[in-house]
């Protein structure tokens, strides 16, 4: 669940903003810069929360392999 929900916040947070970045073309070029102002925040936070999303949920596949490999017949704890 927790790496579903780290999905979402990609799809309705990042990826949005990658795009607005993307569509500024060769920053060299661009006139218009703020929008990297206006969305670095939120995009670092949103990128902090996905790696905690996804830690906790390799957090939690860990110790469900643990768990299921104390249930195994012949396996020593």
């Amino acid at each position: 669940m927790l790496y579903v929900v780290a999905l979402v916040v990609t799809f309705a947070v990042n990826i949005p903003l990658n795009n607005e970045l993307a569509a500024i073309g060769d920053p060299a070029r661009a006139g218009d810069l703020s929008v990297v102002d206006r969305s670095k925040g939120v995009w670092e936070t949103t990128n902090i929360l996905r790696t905690l999303l996804c830690t906790a949920a390799l957090g939690c596949l860990a110790h469900c392999l643990k768990l299921h490999g104390r249930g195994a017949a012949g396996v020593p704890d």
